[in-house]
């Protein structure tokens, strides 16, 4: 992979965010959302850390999911609808430089939401609530590697469909179909309702915001985010082999 490549895709997608209506939004709007949602849920009488940092966590975990959603579904369509696809196609660069360098522009965004935009709150939690950094810590990481997971499930939304609204409708339904699995795992035999139960997101991201580092849980969100990655891939050199 020629890395020259993938960092000049990278700076591309940097500078039409910062350069466009979407850094705003995307920034602007996530420290919004979290500032509401902890004003309502995390300061109406908690009774201790544990449960102000869960609600915490719980509503970075909200703005994350809204965010990368929202970052990455017209990280590929709006390449089509304008042409710019097909340029890059007859560019000497491969589809794997295209899709790496789009994912290190989204891990880049959800840096900065997680630590300068979502930051502030847990300071507030360590020095309001005493809760110990290491809880901090761990749900700080569990917030950036549910980012990173959605914005590739998003761009692999983004590369199957025509236009953005339904590549907003791929994404969200993966992220659904993840999400509630979990909740029905109980009406299976033994072997499925593992299976299902570790395919549930909520369950591998609430350990992190209990100062827990699980490697199960480490493990599912970054081999979910290559395996998103490795599909993506797929679709384009699918789509330029069809021409």
């Amino acid at each position: 992979m020629n890395w020259q490549s993938a960092v000049w895709i990278y700076k591309k997608e940097l500078k039409l965010f910062f350069g466009t209506f979407m850094g705003p939004l995307v920034l602007g709007g996530t420290a919004f959302l979290n500032a509401l949602f902890i004003m309502i849920l995390n300061f109406n009488g908690r009774a201790n850390y544990e449960e102000a940092t869960i609600v915490t966590f719980v509503s970075f975990m909200t703005t994350i999911l809204i965010a990368m959603v929202i970052l990455s579904m017209g990280s590929i369509v709006e390449e089509k609808n304008k042409g710019t696809l097909e340029l890059l196609f007859t560019s000497p660069i491969t589809d794997l430089e295209i899709i790496f360098g789009k994912f290190l522009f989204g891990a880049t965004v959800c840096g900065i939401i997680t630590i300068f935009i979502n930051g502030l709150f847990p300071l507030m939690l360590y020095s309001f609530w005493k809760a110990p950094l290491y809880i901090v810590a761990s749900g700080t990481i569990g917030v950036f590697l549910l980012g990173i997971f959605t914005f590739s499930i998003g761009l692999f939304g983004s590369s199957l469909a025509k236009n953005q609204m339904i590549s907003l409708l791929i994404s969200v339904l993966i992220i659904l179909t993840l999400w509630v699995v979990g909740y029905f795992s109980h009406l299976f035999q033994a072997t499925t309702r593992k299976v299902l139960f570790h395919l549930h997101i909520f369950s591998h991201f609430i350990s992190f915001s209990k100062g827990v580092l699980p490697l199960t849980s480490i493990v599912f969100f970054l081999s979910g985010t290559f395996l998103f990655l490795y599909m993506t891939v797929k679709v384009l050199e699918s789509r330029r082999w069809r021409g």
